[in-house]
Order: structure tokens, then sequence, then C-alpha cells
């Protein structure tokens, strides 16, 4: 609060709006989506989303009302926004959507067989969904996340002639005519070599210069006895494009990116156009790790 305003009148001001009973998260986004949708008319429009966690456990004493985040036992809660990018030229559009939450209780004996709406994970789905809903003026979407949002039943609801999905695959799935995922990809010739900058990654990785390989190919994917969703399609056909690292320095963890997307991948400058767009997701969090 005291960053927001310039001076005490300004502070209080935002103090007043914020506890404000009929301000919300929901008709704060609401707002925010309406001017988004504006900026984004006639634009390629990336849709990034991902989750942070926001630990209070320090200042427990002084917070009420929260929940617990990750490692159970810390109180905290969850923010998931949906943050535009101009697939184009990379500026930041704003946010399109943005969920809160705490966490009260643990996952339910029979998780896996409660329908997706009813998870917490339906996060991935209901933020894009509400984001094209109110994006109508862009002329395309294109919805990107890591590998959490790598879920089956997006793959089959979101999808539509100007929504598009690109995710970093989690799940070795079956694919249709035998196999699985990785072994499918990873089995692929090689289409394409390119130099990446990586950053320095606090106590995890120095700086350097990679050598990336780059595969793709189309397949689809089957799905799966743990979805939720009856009316799901048996499969789906999908891009996959492999992104490995060479030789990388000793006692480092090489890169490799298993990227999944609605686009058509057929050529090399598709497949490095689609990487460049799964790089743009670090905008949404800057201690994302590539």
């Amino acid at each position: 609060m005291r960053k927001l305003g310039d001076d005490r009148a300004e502070k209080v001001k935002f103090w007043r709006f914020l506890m404000n009973d009929r301000v919300t998260v929901e008709k704060m986004a609401i707002r925010t989506r309406a001017r988004v949708n504006e900026i984004a008319a006639g634009r390629h429009v990336l849709a990034i989303q991902d989750t942070s966690e926001i630990n209070y456990e320090a200042k427990r004493g002084r917070k009420r009302g929260l929940g617990k985040v990750g490692n159970g036992s810390d109180v905290g809660l969850f923010v998931h926004p949906v943050l535009t990018v101009d697939a184009e030229t990379g500026h930041c559009l704003g946010l399109a959507d943005v969920q809160v939450w705490r966490r009260f209780k643990a996952k339910a004996a029979d998780y896996r067989k409660q329908p997706i709406e009813e998870k917490e994970s339906y996060r991935w789905l209901k933020g894009p969904r509400r984001a094209k809903w109110g994006l109508t003026r862009a002329d395309m979407i294109t919805v990107i996340d890591d590998r959490e949002g790598d879920i089956y039943e997006k793959w089959a609801r979101l999808p539509d002639r100007r929504t598009h999905l690109l995710s970093r695959a989690c799940r070795d799935r079956a694919i249709v005519g035998g196999g699985t995922l990785f072994a499918t990809m990873g089995a692929l010739p090689e289409r394409y070599r390119f130099r990446l900058d990586l950053p320095a990654r606090a106590g995890k990785r120095q700086a350097r210069q990679a050598q990336l390989s780059v595969r793709f190919t189309k397949l689809a994917i089957c799905r799966p006895a743990s979805c939720s969703d009856p009316n799901a399609p048996r499969q789906i056909e999908l891009s996959a494009i492999e992104v490995r690292e060479i030789d990388p320095p000793p006692g480092e963890e090489p890169v490799l990116w298993r990227l999944l997307t609605t686009h058509d991948v057929e050529t090399v400058e598709q497949a490095l156009t689609a990487i460049g767009w799964y790089r743009q997701r670090w905008h949404v969090n800057s201690c994302s790790e590539p």
C-alpha cells in the first residue's frame, strides 16, 4: 500500500477502495480484461498462465484467514494470473484473468475420479476460458503454460478456430499407433540446431550458451484412463516439438523441453516460432525455470 500512493491521501484512497466489500478480485479482473480487449484488437495474443504461491508463514501471527500452501503446513494463498503478450512484438498487454484462492483441505481420497470442475487444477481451464471469452477483438489467442497445464480435458475443450494451446508436456502419454510420447519424440530425426543464452539460476545453474537440437512431428495422444470427462474424444491430434541440449557442461542438467501444440508445425520455421512463443512464458513469473 505504501508503494501505491504518492502521498498519505492517495494511500488512504487505495486502502478504502480495497477494503470496500463491493470490490472483488472478479470485478477487478473483468474491468482489466475489458481494457486488454481493446488493446488486443487485431493482434495474435499469447495468454500465458502460471500459479504462484504466496507464503506468509513468517507473518503468521499478524495474518488471519489464510490457508495452507504447498508444503501443507505454512500459511498463505495462491494466485493464478493469465498475462497477455503480443505474439509478434513480445510487448505485455495486461492481465486477462486472475484467480486467487486459499487451500483449507487436502485432496479427497477419490481425487482422480472427481470431475475436473471440482479439482483445484480446473484453474488451468477456467482462466484461459474466461480470457478467450473476454478477448473477443483479438485475431488469435495462444494459451501457453508449463507442465502443470498438460491436462487432457484442457486439450479437449479449449481449442477453437481462433484459440490454440502450447504446453510443455508433463505426462508420458500413450499415442495412437502404439508407443509413448517421450520415447517417440526422442527417436525423431534432428531437424535443426541453434544456440541460446541461458541465464544463471541461483544455486542451480551457471549462465551459459547452450546448443539445442530441434525435432518435431505430428501425432495423436490417447485419452488417459484418468480423464474425468466421459465426453472427451478418444484421441487428439497435436504437433510435438522436442528441444534438447547437446553436450551440456559437466554437472549441469541439460535443457529438455517437450512441447505440444494445436498449431501446425511442419517446417523448421514453424517449430522455431512456437519455441519462441513458449519462451515468452517467463514474462508471467520472473522466477520460472527454463
